[in-house]
Order: structure tokens, then sequence, then C-alpha cells
């Protein structure tokens, strides 16, 4: 027999705990007071309800509303809670905190889960589900509503704008190609090849059309081209005016390939100013660094192996460090801890759970596919392990080593150092001996 002693816990804030359920236009609340019949040893529940409009005047009114029935019943305060549903309940929780209210996070999929328990029905409805919600705060399965620092809410910002600018710029990319392979049918070049000096220029002078490079004589066309781009070989030369005088046998109408220069045009404009914008992004997030570190943020060194662009990138998806008090809870943050699947002599596959915050998944995927080269940090782990494992997919260890980048993330940044090479590739017990 196993015996395991816990300290229950005691919610000590006498508080009055109001559900709501958020929608686009309007918020479903309820909660209730338990009380005593005067003259009877019954014990009776009042319950408040309603629907409000879901905007800051409707809001502040009931917030003020329910304070002061709160302070009639012998209550210090509200404490609000939802569930987490982005843009349209941050209003509500702006509102409660700015007032002095305590707020908190119910999951969506315990809502989900909890409804046949309520009362043995499984449908839904908005009249329900802030019931469902105040049941599941009462029981203390409440998730924590963070509130960042204003420096941590602008590199969350930023990280958005740079991965929609990254997302642009690779769209940009694809169509480029694509027009080009329509205009230019015989193009000599990688595809990587115009965004060179070389291409740059290509497309400045002559918009990558081979009708427009095939008119002119071969002696004009080159020098044009290094009049614009000095460094570049002849032999490049030549082979992109021989493709071009082979693509211009084609004959299509000079109507439909000047309209389709036009078009590689645009969408050249539009890869420019993507690569642009995302580098000045870029700048941005690496320039809130040694406000950080200066700060006394519990984060890494920057070095070679996390830089201050990876760094503020980790950090503006984490939060604050300190605000979690083991890796493990870390883990589950993100989403990466893993999902047991275990009954009787069944034995299931260890998989990510996945209810973690999915933008940080997100920026340690980019980080970690720079980092499993073969030259790179986790690159001897990662090789090694796809030798030894052919039937794991590479998808499945580079998500190990997320959780592995994850956890030496905040071991330094627990500690503020620096990346050490040495402590990373010798095992504990060396240190320990050293000792």
């Amino acid at each position: 027999m196993i015996v395991t002693s816990k300290i229950a816990k005691i919610d000590t804030t006498n508080k009055m705990t109001v559900a709501f359920d958020v929608s686009r236009r309007k918020l479903n609340y309820y909660s209730e007071i338990a009380g005593k019949v005067t003259g009877t040893s019954c014990k009776e529940i009042k319950e408040m309800r309603d629907e409000i409009f879901n905007d800051t005047t409707s809001i502040a009114a009931t917030i003020r509303d329910l304070a002061v029935l709160a302070a009639e019943q012998g209550f210090s305060g509200l404490h609000i809670v939802s569930e987490p549903t982005g843009s349209y309940g941050d209003a509500l929780m702006r509102m409660a905190r700015k007032t002095g209210h305590t707020t908190a996070y119910i999951s969506g999929e315990s809502v989900h889960k909890a409804k046949v328990i309520e009362n043995n029905d499984a449908s839904k409805s908005d009249i329900k589900d802030p019931r469902i919600m105040f049941m599941l705060s009462k029981m203390g399965k409440e998730l924590t509503y963070r509130t960042l620092p204003p420096l941590y809410k602008k590199l969350r910002e930023l990280n958005r704008m740079y991965d929609e600018a990254d997302k642009n710029r690779t769209e940009a990319r694809c169509k480029l190609h694509h027009l080009m392979v329509r205009l230019f049918c015989d193009y000599p070049m990688s595809k990587d090849f115009i965004y060179t000096a070389t291409g740059s220029a290509l497309m400045r002078h002559f918009g990558c059309n081979p009708y427009r490079i095939a008119v002119r004589p071969y002696e004009d066309f080159v020098s044009m081209m290094l009049k614009d781009a000095p460094g570049i070989r002849k032999n490049t030369l030549k082979s992109l005016y021989r493709q071009a005088c082979c693509s211009a046998l084609h004959s299509v109408p000079e109507e439909e390939h000047l309209v389709i220069q036009q078009h590689l045009e645009y969408v050249w404009e539009d890869y420019l100013r993507a690569d642009e914008r995302k580098e000045s992004i870029r700048k941005r997030i690496e320039d809130c660094y040694p406000a950080l570190w200066n700060s006394g943020e519990l984060l890494p060194q920057a070095d070679t192996v996390f830089t201050r662009f990876h760094i503020c990138r980790l950090a503006g998806e984490t939060g604050p460090l300190s605000d979690f008090p083991h890796w493990r809870v870390l883990f589950k943050y993100a989403g990466v801890n893993l999902r047991v699947r275990e009954s009787g002599m069944f034995k299931g596959q260890l998989k990510f759970s996945k209810k973690g915050r999915s933008d940080l998944r997100g920026v340690m995927g980019k980080l970690v596919f720079r980092l499993v080269r073969k030259h790179e940090l986790f690159g001897p782990y990662f090789h090694l392990k796809r030798e030894r494992c052919p039937t794991m997919s590479g998808t499945k260890i580079m998500a190990n080593v997320e959780r592995k980048l994850l956890r030496l993330f905040y071991a330094l940044g627990t500690r503020r150092q620096a990346f050490s090479l040495q402590r990373f590739t010798q095992c504990e017990s060396q240190y320990r001996l050293a000792a």
C-alpha cells in the first residue's frame, strides 16, 4: 500500500468567482453565492447570470455592479475566469486586472469534457458553459493568466511580425520561380541566381525577359550587365544570352510576355519589401537584448550558439523564466511534455502533448533546424540517432532535440551563463570528480 500525504489547498482570498463565456459580440456570465435560509436548517444558493455586450462600456459597468454585490455579501473582490479565446477575451481580462480583481483561465478542453459531469448532458450553449467553468474553478482546475512585462509583450508582437514577413518573403520566392519558368523557359541558372548581384542586375535592366535580351546585340547586353555587376563571369553572360535567344524562338505574343514580365516585376518588388522588412524586424528584436540583460532578467549570455536574436525570440514566447519553478513546468507551457498511453498490457507511443504554446514550438523548430547540421551543436546526436534508429522519422528526432534545446535554454537562463561546449559534451560525473 502506498500512502501519500498532500497539503490541501484552501482558498483564503475570499473572492467571489464569476465565470464568463466569451464570444465576439457578447459575454455570458455566471456566479453562485452559498447561504442559509433564515429560520431553517436548509442551505440556499443564489445564482447570478446575465448576457452583456462584449465592449468596454458594458464590461466596466458589469464588473462595477458585480463588485458592489460581492462587497455586500462579504467578499473582498472578484475572481474573473474565462476560456483563453484570444483577442475576444482580452478586453474582459484587462479591465478586470485594471480594477484590481484577480483573473484566471479555464482550459477549453476541460470545459468540453466536463459537460457530462456537470449535468449528464453533452450539449453546448452559451448559458451552460459559464456554469461549467464556475464548477472547474471551484475545483481548482485553473490556468494562470500571465501579464507579461512590457518588453516581453513587445518581443512577442515582434515575433509575430517577423514570422509574417518571413512567410511573405517565402511566398514571393515561390511565385518568382513560377513566373521565371513561364517567361524564360530555357533559363540556364539555378533558382537562387536571381537573388545574387548578377540576377538583380538582370531583373533591373531586362526584367528577366528573354525577348528583351535577344533583340539586343551580345556586346550591348554584356556592357549593360558589366556596368551594373562588374564581377560577373563572361561564361555566365554567354549562357544567359544564348538561352535567351533560344527561348525567344517560341514566339510568344508580345502582349503576353510583357504582362508576365510586369507580373514578375511586381512580385520582385514584394520580395524586396518583405526581405527588407524581415531584416529590419530582426534588428529590432536583437536590440531588445541589452535592455533585458541590464534589467537583471534571467537570460543566457549571448554567444555563437544562443545569439541575441534567438535568445530574444525564445524569451518573447516563454516570458520571464522566473515564472517557471522547474524546467518541467516550462515543458508543459511549451507543450513538449510527453503524453503517456498505457492501459494494462497496452503500451502506446510517447508523443508530445502539444497542449502548450504553439508559437514557442514554432520558434524552437526553426532554431533546431539550424542546429542539427553535422557541424553544429546537435548535429552528432541527430545523425547518430538516424543511423541507429532508421525507422524513426526525422521529425520525431527533431522533437527530441527541441526538448534538449529548451532545457538547455532554461538552465543557462536561470544561471545567466554563456554556453560551454566543454560542459555540454562531458557528463556530470566528470565534473564531480574534478571538484
